[in-house]
């Protein structure tokens, strides 16, 4: 059975009732059973109608050539009618469309509305469309007052006509919109059919594969995740949750915003109908369906996932304690490499020890031996520094959260580890209520075939942001200018606990433009590094962008100051703040087997870096005068 044939004659009806008297029972019912739609960059969309206006939803299918068709219509009607007093939104209800497909299938027709995201049919069966383009049309009290076709220029399935009329849509939205009656409150609607949609998701056939695929990495037995997913009961008394968790995207930890930037290395997000799944399931009762539709177990690693294992493992050499309680801990330990000679690194994979208080780990090399006094320095194992490790290293060696994955770089691509190098694995605890200890390890894999260009990062700062007390949406802007031609390979947005989202992109020499990535809700504990998954060239003179925006108010509970804002500027400690688009990147052409081939990217950095400080310094002289 399907929801369209299953579940219309039913349930659709009896909500299309209740949609309709909203205007005489009270409180408008119909946004609130349209309730927040997801839109393609993962934001929300709210349908409510405006106090003294309209929304109009509109379902689409990417593959009805119908639907295609009356695109330019729809895009009419939409300047006839523009926002704010009319809401527009076009729902899709393709089942099998990624973002990718729909963000391009709206910039090729031009479509104007806000698309919103109906996989699985949900919204659809809410309101009773049946086929698609179908229109439904609410007025300010949330009062159903048109549902049918758009115009008549189709008289059916492959016959469009020579001549149409005005059509149905645009008179009822004047109507609704002057306060008066629509002269036809429903018209049948021709168009395609709404996609088959099995009726009823279930554990075993639906939900299982997705929880295994995306979340049992951290919600098994002994791992970072507070509860396990490894069973149908396990599953169905978490339904809702669940369902709140993906839809709201804070689970699986993935805060790329969906559809912006190139494609990312090992995205742990859902697709929309994957989040769709799970919330008809849980909507439905969370049924467990056939076992025999089960998807086979995976096999999780008992260690090491990296192929043939690593070949150099190095832990924090002790038994780390972490308190019961009190603040989260963030302890710097200094491993020795002991190498006889520089190698490059081609995978890095991170096993946490205790991965319930092992909240993330990051990884740096250190040339200079200074790390090595911060630690004889201080008390037991490691130092404590909340912002990176304190010193001035020479690279990094990626970094771990739960649920990610060995970082494995393309053949021809590693990290120097020059000889005699030590480690710095800075890791953030977070204490469980209990006396824990942890030892984590990194395991790198050298590179087997030759290396012919390195991997080093640098990135857009802005060492003069200056955030007022009390403010709660300053924009500060950084950019860095790429000073030869190279291949960007990943980025890593950076901020502090007052960050509330950032927005990286590149400008390249001719005027254009393009998405790097977008985290619309900051948060410090789940920091990542995002790999594209083919390099993009960056020519000389291109300038990477960062775009942030942080809240320095006291409502803003992650603010150190909440209870008396005062004004924050750079710094590493935890009530200072950073701006920072870190990029990675390789020197383009660069051939590292060639005789006299130099890898000088660090160098050349490390002076752009140097001139940025000595420029932010002489500004905040020039300021003080």
């Amino acid at each position: 059975m399907t929801w369209r044939r299953g579940l219309i004659a039913t349930a659709s009806l009896s909500l299309l009732t209740a949609l309709a008297a909203t205007a005489s029972e009270g409180p408008p019912e119909a946004p609130a059973r349209l309730g927040e739609l997801r839109s393609l960059d993962g934001s929300t969309i709210d349908p409510t109608p405006p106090p003294d206006g309209a929304t109009v939803v509109v379902f689409y299918s990417t593959e009805c050539p119908i639907a295609n068709a009356i695109v330019p219509t729809i895009n009419k009607l939409h300047d006839e009618f523009p926002p704010p007093r009319v809401k527009w939104v076009a729902a899709c209800v393709d089942p099998d469309a990624s973002v990718a497909d729909l963000v391009e299938h709206a910039r090729e027709y031009g479509l104007k509305p806000a698309v919103a995201l109906d996989p699985r049919g949900r919204l659809a069966r809410r309101v009773g469309a049946t086929v698609t383009p179908e229109a439904f049309l609410f007025d300010a009290s949330g009062r159903l007052r048109y549902h049918g076709r758009i115009d008549d220029q189709f008289a059916a399935r492959g016959v469009r006509k020579a001549a149409p009329g005005s059509g149905e849509l645009g008179p009822a939205i004047s109507a609704v919109l002057a306060g008066g009656e629509v002269k036809d409150a429903a018209v049948a609607a021709v168009g395609c059919p709404l996609p088959e949609v099995e009726a009823v998701p279930t554990y075993a056939r639906d939900v299982a594969a997705i929880l295994q695929n995306h979340c049992r990495e951290c919600h098994r037995q002994g791992q970072a995740g507070p509860f396990a997913l490894d069973s149908y009961e396990q599953a169905r008394k978490r339904a809702d949750d669940l369902a709140n968790v993906v839809a709201d995207r804070s689970m699986p930890p993935w805060k790329a915003a969906p559809g912006v930037g190139p494609r990312f290395q090992h995205d742990r997000s859902l697709s929309p109908a994957e989040i769709e799944a799970i919330a008809v399931w849980a909507e439905l009762g969370a049924p467990e369906g056939d076992p025999k539709d089960l998807p086979a177990p995976r096999d999780f690693p008992a260690d090491w996932s990296i192929e043939g294992g690593p070949d150099l493992v190095l832990d924090i050499g002790a038994d780390f304690p972490i308190p019961a309680s009190g603040d989260d801990v963030y302890r710097c330990f200094v491993i020795p490499t002991g190498l006889p000679e520089d190698v490059y690194v081609s995978g890095i994979e991170y096993r946490a020890g205790n991965p319930r208080v092992v909240h993330h780990v990051l990884g740096y090399v250190d040339v200079s031996g200074e790390a090595r006094k911060l630690d004889a320095a201080a008390e037991g194992p490691g130092y404590t520094n909340f912002s990176g490790p304190g010193v001035e290293v020479n690279g990094d060696l990626g970094g771990w959260a739960p649920g990610a994955t060995p970082s494995i770089l393309a053949d021809g691509v590693g990290r120097s580890l020059p000889k005699g190098a030590d480690v710095i694995l800075q890791v953030h605890y977070h204490p469980t209520g209990k006396p824990e200890t942890d030892r984590t390890r990194i395991g790198l894999k050298f590179a087997r075939k030759p290396v012919r260009q390195t991997l080093h990062w640098n990135g857009a700062f802005n060492y003069g942001l200056d955030l007022p007390p009390g403010e709660p949406n300053v924009e500060v802007r950084a950019a860095w200018t790429v000073p030869v031609d190279a291949e960007a390979r990943a980025v890593a947005p950076h901020m502090h606990l007052l960050g509330k989202d950032m927005h990286m992109f590149v400008t390249f020499p001719d005027g254009s433009t393009r998405d790097l990535i977008r985290i619309d809700d900051w948060d410090f504990n789940w920091q990542s590094q995002y790999y594209f998954q083919e390099p993009i060239d960056l020519p000389k003179g291109s300038v990477v962008h960062a775009v942030a925006h942080f809240d320095n108010s006291a409502s803003n509970p992650r603010n150190p100051n909440a209870a008396h804002p005062v004004r924050v500027r750079w710094g590493e400690g935890t009530t200072d703040e950073m701006c920072i688009g870190f990029i990675a990147v390789t020197k383009k052409g660069q051939d590292l087997t060639r005789p006299g081939e130099e890898d000088d990217l660090n160098e050349i950095f490390k002076r752009q870096h140097d001139e940025e400080i000595e420029r932010a310094k002489a500004g905040r002289r020039k300021a003080a005068r």
